[in-house]
């Protein structure tokens, strides 16, 4: 079935945050500014994951959900078909969400006042997730080479305090699209080893890949790191269903497992009935609607960059993975508040502004593509207007 990704959806009236949010946050109206900010698209998700909510609303009861193994093997078969990763069901905790996971790991293994790092520009909840748990967000910038980033370890190493606790890292990166080499992640791990700090793998994204390149998850790229790693994955940013608030934490070694399942079982473990059901048809029958997705985006991707670096002095990374283009004008001779004027007043598009990921961050902004062609193209034609 050929899935139609430029069908027009009217979302604007759905209490949705990506519209929402232009009032709140951008002093900004749906009626005349283009959205761009938040990490979700504008499609429908698979058709399974709609016929199978259908099956559980015409049913009529909606109790608590039951046994989880269905659900688990579903994500054991889409790890093994997806990224040729052998995973254990034993190995996964059902939390609410990666942040939700994170947050939980963040009171397992640290205590209020322990620093933990980021290596920024990096995705902003991360910050609030860290303050409002009491930790310390500690930012090791990341060094731009040519069109995009890599790891400073020599400045890693010159930052250390000895109080840090734990890596936060997304891979694939957010904001900036990229797929890390299996050499940075594996000097990732025995740094990690030698200093006695935890890794809290962010891979989120890991699904949304472009044919040019492909992601490893982290424990095959770097072998024996289970014993100092938590891997955080979701259905949600690969089909769409953000707001079904349910993720897996995937932890092989016992005795992390057995503290962080503490942890959860403090707050509760009772799994969100939707969100199990929406992520288990998504793994099940979801991988050809992923397969279209993926083909539409590097369309869009390859429009956007292509449009956006004809513009003088406005610098596009290179996107290797997400639907979220990280661009950067700082070598336009305008302050930061200008740029931002200039977006959102005289453009009318409305991405994620660059303050929130991190302190170098000011006079970037993070573009959602993840949208139909034929607003990109609007959203194009009014940034090339403002900024050429």
């Amino acid at each position: 079935m050929i899935v139609n990704f430029d069908k027009y959806i009217d979302n604007r009236h759905a209490n949705l945050s990506k519209f929402e949010g232009l009032k709140s946050l951008y002093g900004a109206s749906q009626d005349n500014c283009i959205s761009m900010w938040v990490a979700d698209m504008d499609f429908n998700p698979p058709q399974a994951v709609i016929t199978a909510l259908q099956k559980e609303v015409s049913h009529g009861v909606f109790g608590y959900y039951g046994t989880n193994k269905s659900f688990l093997n579903s994500v054991k078969m889409w790890m093994k078909s997806r990224h040729d990763w052998d995973i254990s069901e034993e190995w996964c905790s059902v939390v609410h969400g990666v942040n939700t996971g994170i947050g939980m790991g963040l009171r397992a293994f640290s205590e209020p006042g322990d620093e933990i790092l980021l290596f920024s520009p990096i995705y902003y909840s991360f910050f609030n997730t860290i303050k409002n748990n009491g930790r310390v967000p500690k930012e090791i910038p990341l060094k731009k080479v040519k069109d995009q980033y890599e790891v400073d370890f020599n400045e890693l190493e010159k930052r250390l305090s000895g109080k840090e606790k734990i890596i936060i890292f997304c891979s694939p990166h957010n904001p900036g699209g990229k797929i890390w080499s299996k050499e940075t992640l594996v000097t990732l791990a025995e740094f990690s080893k030698e200093n006695n700090i935890l890794i809290f793998m962010d891979e989120i994204h890991h699904d949304l890949t472009y044919p040019d390149k492909a992601h490893t998850t982290f424990l095959k790229a770097a072998p024996g790191a289970e014993e100092i790693s938590l891997i955080f994955t979701a259905a949600t940013k690969t089909f769409n269903i953000a707001g079904c608030h349910t993720g897996t934490t995937i932890i092989p070694n016992p005795k992390l497992r057995s503290k962080y399942d503490q942890e959860h079982a403090a707050i509760g473990k009772t799994p969100n009935r939707f969100g199990m059901i929406m992520t288990e048809a998504a793994y099940r029958k979801g991988a050809e609607w992923l397969h279209q997705l993926m083909h539409y985006l590097e369309n869009n991707k390859n429009i956007f960059t292509t449009s956006l670096r004809s513009l003088n002095n406005v610098k596009v990374f290179d996107l290797e993975s997400t639907y979220l283009v990280w661009v950067d004008f700082s070598n336009l001779k305008i302050t930061q508040a200008e740029m931002e004027n200039m977006l959102i007043k005289e453009a009318g598009v409305a991405p994620s502004l660059g303050t929130g990921f991190g302190k170098n961050s000011g006079k970037f902004a993070r573009f959602n593509i993840a949208c139909r062609t034929e607003i990109l193209d609007l959203a194009i034609g009014r940034l090339t207007k403002t900024f050429l």
